[in-house]
């Protein structure tokens, strides 16, 4: 198997086994629908750039883990929390990043798919993004795999 679509299938795989993701997306983000609501929460992956050794690949990858923030219309009962579900949304959706790079980081061990992370992974928090004010983190991480085929 080609290592892109492995690297690509462990991630769409796992990542739909989170009870805080409904859709798994790929490609650029232009392309998906942020309108419906239905997707949501949402990991989009974005693929970066790829770094060829003798014996293995280096694929660097984006990702959105993201949901839509819901505002509502009441005056907040507590100032901390505010009136919108944004503390909730980076709750969530940093245990489907954290639990993601856990899963890669025992995944070559554990199921011998010589899928691995490459350094830390850095999360970014963003807030009320997009037109439909989604909130979440944008994740950069880089995953190695061994060569399968030599020339």
């Amino acid at each position: 198997m080609n290592n892109l679509y492995q690297v690509l299938d462990e991630l769409r795989e796992f990542i739909l086994l989170s009870d805080f993701t409904n859709t798994v997306t790929f490609g650029e983000l232009s392309d998906v629908d942020l309108s419906k609501l239905t997707n949501f929460p949402l990991v989009h992956i974005v693929l970066g750039d790829a770094t060829i050794r003798e014996n293995t690949i280096d694929f660097e990858i984006n990702m959105l883990a993201c949901d839509i923030v819901d505002q509502s219309k009441e005056l907040p009962a507590e100032v901390f929390l505010g009136n919108n579900n944004v503390q909730d949304i980076l709750a969530t959706q940093m245990k489907v990043v954290t639990d993601i790079c856990n899963f890669l980081r025992r995944n070559d061990k554990v199921v011998n798919k010589y899928i691995t992370i490459v350094d830390d992974v850095r999360a970014v928090p963003f807030l009320e993004r997009f037109e439909n004010q989604l909130a979440g983190w944008d994740v950069t991480l880089t995953l190695q795999t061994r060569m399968q085929d030599k020339c």
